[in-house]
């Protein structure tokens, strides 16, 4: 094993033939192959050494590596050793399915608890959401600590009228009287909390659950196993999941749990765990970065404000009015802009339009709501921000009420409160507005309820590590994996990650006569070309000659979901006068891809052909298996960089503020992309007997473009490793190149 100091990266190609256990490092107990692949053995000592001594750690595997067992292996070794939960989540639903499976393979053969969790509107047999089932969940602990005292009640009943049957003394009578009034009371007390409290949960805290412990520590158990489970008991599956997730060893969750920073202390508070009592493992850790700045970005609809003004109107007036001078402020603004006709053509989609410069920060939004309300007597910035703090104690107490009058049942819905939700957001949105680290923006579209347009005020986050650098300083360790998580000091300084690491990088050990990585002459699509005549035929005919002379189904990339859709037309009128026919496929921005993806992965497993046209940026381009049949050859239409909109100007521009000039395009835009493509790449070829092509059109891709392109180029971006595979082909010669290869994995001699 590679000696580890801090920081250390360990880059290791072993030969591709795998490697046998030999069952001497303990925590091999919890590996349940019999054989690992050739790399995971080391990876496996690594991370274990790692872990034993807290470093954190970073973990770029091919596919083939087996990192979900070389993670969780060590990590259960060392949490049984030092009494460690483990935690493991991922972002992609198919990740969690393999997670269970992993699990189970290993319960068979060690007595480890696992939790499979998921949110608790998920698990509501019910429907309830989140601030309802809250109340109801009050209620059902109020009902309990009620019916305790009515017992108690009872017994003093009993006692008084046992008392005057010995006695004959009247004041027990009396006592007995008073006592039964009392009874009375709480009886119609209780039904009213009966009537509004969640009897599920009620059956739960009733049971000692024993049954259900070890039912659910037999096995791996998935959500919807404990959802059906709890229904047929009569009890709440979110309940007693949380009752018994303390006696877990292994937690198997998605990554709210973990980068939503209230989530994950309720589910530490849950573990009865300190953060440096557990073990956090995040796969497809590439998309850390989008999550935490998702879950950290904030926004207020102009509903909202809409639903706050008609509160206060008659509660609270100077409260209302300054809602209302926000409110004009907001419609006024997106109306300005709005051209003849525009107004017509907007959708149920949010278009983002321009408040402030992304470098600026000279939010004109703000500038003229704290402009109008200083005219109309509310003061300036500071003095609103004071009046602020006030209407928000008063949406508090207007939340009070509501949650109060639902559980004592004076009401029988549970009313909203959208006072303090505002007055929190304006808050908010005038401190942070002109800070480099967020971007305020104005968003509208179409209520297609109503047919009008409505806007939204979103203040989005740029810089991921205000959320992430307090949660990886605070665990015990993380590991931290995804087949293209390099470059790693990258993915370090985004992340906020100033502790001990070590970083694992394995390039895929799977036979390269397996595979055809290919680089085709198409000049870059920039913005000026795409839309040149003889560009856009020279790619139509590039890629009918991969349909042509691929063998099975064919997955594209375009740059964009209107670049896809634009040579969807194409394509299918030129493949609709061929004599083979071949399926076509279109994956749509804002169209559900699954039983698109159900369907192609059909044809393909039958040994026939599809073609699918899809985008980079889609929700198709990773955390897809297109293993064997599935997918033959993907083709990356571009380089297909992100709209480079004000949104991401101004997270570059952030970025070269907080890591140094020229950071900005590198870390936001470049990188990402990169990975994006990178992950497009790896759908293909899945396995050491699985084979396919990995075609990308797009000179900047290429090896001997690169000295002419310079910056343009992108060859150099890519690691080693993988670049060393890229083969420059001419047009015209691409289709042999194809035509050869096939042939040779389907056994045919070509000359």
């Amino acid at each position: 094993m590679a000696q580890m100091n801090k920081n250390q990266e360990v880059s290791i190609t072993q030969t591709p033939t795998e490697y046998m256990l030999n069952g001497t490092d303990e925590y091999l107990r919890f590996f349940p192959k019999e054989k690992c692949y050739p790399n995971q053995k080391d990876a496996m000592d690594n991370i274990h050494s790692a872990l034993l001594i807290g470093n954190l750690i970073l973990f770029e595997g091919a596919c083939g590596t087996g990192k979900t067992l070389s993670a969780l292996a060590p990590a259960l070794h060392v949490g049984k050793t030092i009494d460690k939960t483990i935690i493991i989540a991922t972002s992609v639903h198919q990740q969690m399915v393999q997670f269970i499976q992993e699990a189970k393979d290993i319960k068979k053969s060690n007595d480890i608890k696992v939790v499979v969790l998921k949110g608790k509107t998920a698990m509501c047999a019910h429907g309830i959401d989140y601030e309802e089932c809250k109340v109801k969940k009050e209620n059902t602990y109020d009902l309990i600590k009620l019916e305790r005292e009515l017992n108690l009640k009872k017994i003093e009943v009993k006692s008084a009228n046992e008392k005057y049957k010995e006695s004959k003394d009247r004041s027990y009578i009396e006592l007995r009287n008073e006592l039964s009034k009392e009874l009375d009371a709480a009886n119609t007390k209780a039904a009213k909390l009966r009537n509004n409290s969640c009897n599920d949960l009620y059956e739960v805290l009733h049971s000692d659950n024993i049954e259900f412990k070890n039912w659910l520590f037999s096995g791996v158990r998935a959500p919807e196993e404990v959802n059906e489970y709890a229904i047929n008991q009569g009890m709440c599956g979110y309940e007693l999941l949380k009752k018994e997730i303390k006696h877990a060893d292994l937690i198997i969750c998605n990554f709210n749990h973990v980068l939503n920073n209230d989530i994950f202390n309720l589910l530490l508070g849950w573990l009865e765990k300190e953060p440096n009592e557990v073990i956090v493992i995040l796969d497809e850790a590439h998309n850390i970065e989008a999550s935490a700045r998702s879950h950290s970005s904030d926004s207020i609809t102009e509903h909202t404000l809409e639903k706050a003004m008609k509160e206060l109107e008659f509660e609270f007036t100077d409260a209302y009015l300054l809602f209302r001078v926000f409110f004009n402020v907001l419609k006024e603004f997106y109306a300005s802009t709005l051209k003849f006709g525009d107004r017509e053509r907007i959708g149920n989609h949010w278009i983002d339009i321009r408040i402030s410069d992304p470098k600026k920060r000279d939010d004109k939004l703000l500038a003229k709501f704290l402009n109008q309300a200083k005219k109309e007597g509310f003061g300036e910035k500071n003095k609103i921000l004071l009046f602020l703090t006030d209407i928000s104690k008063f949406g508090e107490s207007i939340e009070n009420k509501n949650h109060n009058d639902y559980k004592k049942g004076v009401s029988s819905i549970l009313k909203r409160s959208s006072v303090r939700l505002v007055a929190d957001f304006l808050s908010k949105y005038i401190i942070l507005s002109n800070n480099l680290e967020y971007y305020p923006i104005l968003n509208i579209k179409r209520d297609m309820v109503k047919n009008e347009v409505y806007g939204r005020i979103e203040l989005s986050t740029c810089i991921p590590k205000n959320i992430t650098e307090q949660l990886f300083n605070s665990v015990y360790s993380a590991i931290l994996m995804s087949a293209t998580l390099r470059p790693f000091d990258m993915m370090k300084s985004v992340l906020g990650i100033n502790r001990p690491t070590i970083e694992l990088a394995y390039k895929t050990t799977f036979s390269i006569e397996n595979r055809l990585t290919a680089t085709i002459q198409i000049p870059p699509l920039i913005a000026n070309n795409r839309s040149d005549p003889a560009i856009m035929a020279t790619i139509e005919s590039v890629l009918l000659d991969i349909i042509e002379y691929s063998i099975g189904n064919v997955i594209i990339f375009f740059q964009s979901s209107a670049e896809s859709k634009r040579y969807f037309n194409k394509l299918k009128l030129k493949i609709s006068k061929l004599e083979e026919s071949i399926p076509l496929f279109l994956d749509e921005t804002g169209v559900s891809s699954q039983q698109i993806r159900e369907d192609f992965f059909k044809i393909g497993e039958n040994s026939k052909k599809a073609v699918l046209l899809s985008y980079l940026w889609g929700t198709l381009s990773e955390g897809v298996d297109y293993r064997d049949g599935r997918g033959r050859t993907v083709v990356i239409v571009g380089i297909g960089y992100p709209a480079l909109n004000d949104r991401m100007k101004a997270i570059e521009f952030a970025y070269n503020h907080t890591f140094g000039a020229g950071t900005g395009w590198e870390y936001a835009v470049l990188i990402p992309t990169i990975r994006k493509i990178r992950q497009a790449m790896g759908r293909v070829v899945r396995s050491p007997h699985d084979y396919g092509a990995r075609i990308l059109m797009d000179s900047r891709f290429s090896e001997e473009r690169a000295p002419k392109l310079k910056k343009h180029s992108v060859y150099n971006i890519f690691p080693d490793d993988e670049k060393e595979e890229f083969i420059d082909v001419e047009n015209n010669k691409l289709k042999y190149a194809l035509s050869n290869f096939y042939n040779e994995m389907n056994g045919t001699n070509y000359d």
